[in-house]
């Protein structure tokens, strides 16, 4: 497809493999949607459903360089995933105000997965490590695909290490990682928070892809130097959902690490689930991969962007009842 000049500069394309037949996807630059316009959203007005191509083996997403792009998910009143809405299904706010269009919009996203395993291995957690080591390979082993996808294993005791060179889609070395993995010391949760985020920036590069951050821990940081502001203000900027694995003991009735576990996993669009035992533990890992393979993604050009380096907010909720969305809460605009 031909560009203007001004897009040839300000556009950079990457090729993404969809889901066979069942995905949703729409984009105003695909070949079969160049006559359909792109959905838009206006206090007044629901966005257009944009026309659906008849196969989605492969399609193109041209990405603005001040373009956000969000990932969310979503959950019935049962707590159920819901991955067959549509973009007017769909309001978003950004900074209090709607954006002038969407350039793209993408149901049962298949995306390339970037994610951090991060586990704690203070010494609390010394008698449940085997069971956490062969949960995490397991979920690495179904979830990643290695053509697409990229991990790598973080973990924190008193001090942060990384386990892998960088982010690899090597099953067996990550798996290697995990079990050579031994607990003993603290707990600098705050510290892997932000070495994790910058590895995923570091990494993002010119593409577009699922920013992934999976805690196992109780959430009680007792080492870090970093603060929680400062490790929740990382994951903002790397983009990074946050799902963290609660591994409070099942005696805890309110535990601190909790809330949180909480609060991280809200505002940057995961969620918190219980691994108190070692069922608990594998059901979570397979609830995670549910979500990643429920995923909605959609960009749009922010409405008065000022590269002023301000927060500003996200506020993404559906015409649809009964329906909770999961997504980051914001984003920092660039500096000039």
């Amino acid at each position: 497809m031909s560009k203007t000049p001004f897009f040839a500069l300000f556009l950079c394309t990457l090729a993404v493999l969809g889901y066979p037949q069942e995905q949703k996807a729409s984009h105003p630059d695909s070949p079969a949607e160049r006559s359909s316009p792109s959905p838009r959203v206006t206090p007044d007005k629901e966005p257009s459903k944009p026309a659906l191509p008849a196969d989605y083996s492969e399609f193109t997403i041209s990405k603005h360089v001040h373009e956000v792009n969000l990932i969310l998910s979503v959950t019935d009143s049962k707590g159920r995933f819901v991955d067959n809405l549509t973009a007017g299904d769909f309001r978003l706010l950004d900074n209090h105000k709607s954006p002038e269009r969407w350039t793209y919009f993408q149901a049962r996203t298949n995306l390339p997965l970037h994610v951090i395993l991060a586990v704690d291995i203070s010494s609390s957690i010394r008698e449940r490590l085997r069971f956490e080591q062969r949960a995490a390979s397991h979920f690495l082993k179904n979830i990643l695909r290695t053509q697409t996808d990229e991990a790598a294993v973080v973990a924190f005791g008193s001090t942060v290490q990384e386990k892998t060179a960088g982010m690899a889609s090597d099953v067996n070395a990550l798996d290697a990682a995990i079990h050579a993995l031994q607990a003993g010391g603290e707990t600098a949760m705050y510290d892997a928070i932000i070495l994790s985020s910058r590895k995923l920036s570091e990494h993002r590069g010119r593409t577009v892809a699922r920013p992934v951050i999976i805690l196992i821990t109780d959430g009680a940081d007792t080492c870090s130097k970093s603060t929680l502001k400062a490790a929740e203000e990382a994951a903002f900027r790397s983009e990074a959902a946050i799902f963290a694995l609660d591994a409070n003991s099942i005696y805890e009735t309110n535990p601190k690490g909790r809330l949180v576990l909480e609060k991280l996993t809200r505002e940057t669009g995961g969620i918190v689930l219980p691994a108190r035992e070692d069922a608990d533990l594998k059901k979570a890992f397979s609830t995670i991969e549910k979500i990643l393979r429920s995923q909605y993604a959609l960009g749009y050009p922010p409405p008065d962007l000022e590269a002023d380096g301000s927060f500003r907010s996200i506020e993404v909720s559906s015409t649809q009842r009964g329906l909770q969305i999961h997504a980051r809460n914001g984003y920092y605009a660039p500096v000039r």
